[in-house]
């Protein structure tokens, strides 16, 4: 897709750790924006691509994934890409979004925008290595984004989906509700949600921020057919999901392993007990780590370490 220009000076800047700097990157997006993204690059032939949840921070500062899950294939390269309008200058936040997220970000991020830009990416960077495999993980709205880009990709080799929730984004949301909320508050926000999403799926665009999000990322949760995107992907897929999650549905994300499995014979369904939303026990304590020890187990028993595509 993209010419090999000057392509001398792009290989010096990927020996780095986070190859590509903001400025002088030579991928845009059609609206003439610059896609920041790191390529830690370790030298072998496959390539790991992380996907992060729906919070407006840097990719650059998780430690969950620079830390944890970019170990996960010792010689693998690893790919993260910036959501719109973020760039590594944005203050990390570990609960909730950064106090710096900017106007763009509100503007244009959504999971759609986030697999155009993730696939412009991959594409011209097997294009410069010939990866024997591309490894797709993403958790919460990235393993959306994953499924998005899985459905549009024969270069992928598996897809890790981590606490992806079910179906369709409403379902999950209003289990999240529930939760949360006592039962005759929870009846009113209840209808009250679905109106919001009524008018939301019905509308071009509106001026809109919720919950952390504007229009163009709620209008395209909101159409996501999660289940049909999977179903879609050639792929070895492995499913992800904690018993104690309440962002999403434990029950709706086994439903939909449960279909898939029926339709496909490369699909993996694992249940993490005793862990929430973000892999952590009821005292507080970090279990990624027997996460990734399943994915790892997973990714070598399906050869995707060793197999070329």
């Amino acid at each position: 897709m993209y010419r090999k220009i000057v392509i001398g000076i792009y290989l010096i800047l990927l020996a780095s750790q986070y190859g590509y700097a903001e400025e002088g990157v030579p991928l845009k997006r059609p609206d003439g924006s610059a896609i920041t993204f790191y390529l830690d690059k370790k030298g072998g032939r496959h390539l790991l691509v992380l996907m992060q949840g729906s919070d407006c921070n840097s990719v650059a500062h998780s430690k969950v994934i620079n830390d944890r899950f970019a170990t996960m294939l010792d010689d693998a390269d690893v790919l993260t890409v910036e959501k719109y309008g973020l760039t590594r200058s944005v203050s990390w936040k570990g609960l909730g979004d950064s106090s710096e997220c900017p106007a763009s970000y509100y503007e244009h991020d959504s999971p759609q925008q986030r697999a155009d830009d993730y696939l412009r990416v991959m594409s011209w960077l097997d294009d410069q290595f010939h990866y024997d495999h591309i490894t797709l993980l993403g958790g919460s709205e990235g393993a959306l984004v994953a499924a998005m880009v899985a459905s549009r990709s024969d270069a992928v080799s598996a897809v890790i989906s981590l606490n992806g929730g079910g179906r369709f984004f409403v379902d999950d949301v209003l289990h999240s509700m529930e939760i949360e909320l006592p039962p005759a508050a929870f009846e009113e926000a209840k209808q009250g949600f679905i109106a919001f999403a009524a008018s939301v799926e019905a509308a071009e665009n509106m001026d809109l921020v919720m919950s952390g999000h504007g229009f163009r990322w709620w209008k395209s949760m909101l159409a996501a057919d999660q289940t049909e995107l999977l179903l879609s992907i050639r792929a070895p897929l492995l499913i992800i999901q904690s018993e104690l999650d309440k962002s999403v549905s434990p029950k709706l994300a086994y439903d939909q392993a449960r279909m898939l499995m029926q339709n496909r014979n490369n699909v993996e369904f694992l249940t993490v007990k005793g862990v929430d939303h973000k892999f952590h026990d009821p005292s507080g304590k970090d279990r990624t780590s027997a996460v990734v020890s399943s994915v790892k187990e997973w990714l070598g028993n399906n050869q995707i370490t060793s197999e070329i595509r």
